[in-house]
């Protein structure tokens, strides 16, 4: 019992002034109600105690100020002086109180929704939350799980130049062959290879001994065999993969050359230098399965962004939904401060979701087959230009002539959106001027967006590039922080560099470079 009468001192302690403004406005209509006659609606006023109710975050306030209300309004029935017909006088009292409950009952379901409202709020920040730091996790493990497998990679390619470099210094076959394909010699590593010793070739057909058959058991015709073609025209023959037969039956893949001897130009026998493949094909075939995980890897990736971007965005359209159709049943009836609730509720709604197209997009930036194709770079910045929202104090110019290059159309369009664009957000004031720009730098294009804006200290420089980042977001609420972002790994995919130079209250001047490439890739003088 206690413990309840001490909820109730905190509950009226907490809400003590909007019971005071209540009740001083309470009296003040009751005042008024009691000066004027019974034949005129002094009860409906009695609607601000419910108005001012909807201040306060508790649903119990509203039905307290409707009962205090409509006692007033019964009360004043008995004192006011009297006038009118008496059925209008009830009448306008029943109004009163009508209009009373009413309004009322319309404030308790808007203090119902907007509670339901910060409760989806809350529950979609806490699975943002928890979905954001799931893909900065699984994130951070496939970066790693890269970095391995680029570093066995590497390592892989380390082992095989060992083992080749191993192979040509001390583990390289070699015999030679007189003019009739007979045996005259055989190293010890050849030896070792094939598992015939040297005494037991010497003089033996070595086409039949180990060169009879291909890899999978067909009769090798030696009218076809490199080896007796260098005997009968004299030609070098370099061959990647053939195969050679062991004593015990069995084949090995080998890769070698077979080289002419020559006496006073006619061809006296021919040598042959081989080496064991096994191993290098092993190697090979790792590689291919590493490379295949590794792709199989970033499209899980990406699949994960896109589940991750759906779930997100389904919770978003419903708040959307329900607070455009609150807006558009319940607008006049909220008034003023339940609008700017409403409008704040879309506007952070909106921002969430293009915070979720940056990720999505950026998880998915590298991923197309598009090919370079020469662009005119000033065409390209005017299509940007045209397209984007500016203030008309902001003047944009583009200094000519601006290059041909060879690049990605929508990629080099998505550099220039983002950098102009995020050049007319971070202005700082109503007029300004933007200069899209390009210079010569030999090996390279150096293209410039400056502005005359606020700037940014240098100590920003390098995190501005970075996920998320943003100066200025009380100015720029819709900027996600990915933009930069994307900038820089467009940029750097395609070989060059982004960077950025300022001065504050002076200007700010975003640079990236494009290499000159030919058809071929080399260098162009474009």
């Amino acid at each position: 019992m206690s413990m309840d009468v001490e909820n109730k001192k905190h509950w009226v302690t907490k809400n003590i002034k909007l019971l005071l403004i209540q009740g001083a406005l309470a009296a003040g209509i009751f005042a008024i109600d009691l000066e004027i006659e019974l034949g005129v609606a002094a009860g409906v006023p009695y609607i601000c105690l419910v108005l001012v109710a909807l201040w306060s975050k508790k649903k119990r306030l509203i039905w307290i100020a409707a009962i205090l209300g409509t006692v007033l309004t019964l009360i004043g029935y008995w004192l006011s002086p009297g006038g009118g017909e008496a059925w209008k006088v009830m009448m306008n009292r029943f109004l009163a109180i009508f209009a009373i409950w009413a309004t009322a009952f319309i404030g308790y379901l808007f203090k119902k929704n907007e509670m339901a409202l910060q409760q989806i709020n809350e529950k979609l920040e806490a699975l943002v939350e928890k979905r954001t730091y799931q893909l900065k996790s699984t994130n951070e493990y496939l970066k790693r799980e890269i970095q391995e497998n680029i570093s066995a990679n590497e390592k892989l390619e380390e082992l095989f130049v060992q083992h080749s470099t191993l192979l040509e210094t001390a583990g390289v076959g070699i015999f030679g062959l007189d003019k009739e394909g007979r045996t005259t010699f055989c190293n010890p590593s050849g030896a070792a290879m094939i598992g015939f010793s040297a005494e037991e070739q010497l003089g033996k057909n070595q086409h039949k001994l180990i060169h009879h058959s291909h890899s999978d058991g067909s009769e090798y015709d030696i009218d076809h065999c490199p080896i007796y073609n260098t005997l009968k025209y004299g030609a070098c023959y370099r061959i990647s993969e053939d195969v050679f037969w062991r004593q015990d039956g069995s084949s090995f893949p080998v890769e070698y050359i077979s080289s002419p001897v020559l006496e006073g130009g006619e061809v006296m026998g021919v040598v042959i230098t081989f080496k064991d493949i096994s191993q290098q094909k092993h190697l090979a075939a790792e590689k291919d399965l590493l490379l295949i995980d590794l792709q199989r890897m970033n499209e899980e990736l990406k699949g994960f962004a896109h589940i991750v971007s759906h779930d997100l965005k389904e919770p978003l359209r419903g708040i959307s939904y329900n607070a455009k159709w609150l807006e558009e049943d319940f607008g006049e009836k909220l008034g003023e401060e339940g609008g700017k609730l409403i409008s704040l509720l879309t506007q952070n709604t909106q921002r969430m979701h293009n915070l979720i197209n940056g990720i999505l997009e950026f998880a998915e930036l590298g991923d197309t087959d598009s090919k370079r194709i020469v662009l005119d770079s000033g065409q390209v910045a005017e299509t940007v230009i045209r397209y984007l929202t500016k203030p008309s104090g902001v003047e944009i110019k583009i200094i000519k002539p601006m290059p041909q290059l060879k690049y990605h159309n929508l990629k080099l369009e998505q550099i220039f959106q983002n950098l102009i664009g995020n050049a007319i957000r971070h202005l700082g004031k109503p007029e300004g001027e933007i200069v899209v720009s390009c210079a010569d730098q030999n090996e390279a294009w150096c293209f410039q967006v400056w502005d005359n804006g606020k700037g940014i200290e240098s100590k920003h420089f390098s995190r501005i590039f970075g996920m998320f980042q943003s100066l200025d977001r009380n100015n720029a609420p819709d900027s996600t922080g990915i933009g930069l972002t994307l900038v820089k790994k467009i940029v750097e995919q395609n070989g060059g560099r982004v960077w950025v130079e300022s001065e504050v209250n002076e200007f700010t001047c975003f640079k990236f470079t494009v290499p000159k490439l030919t058809q071929t890739g080399g260098a162009d003088d474009a």
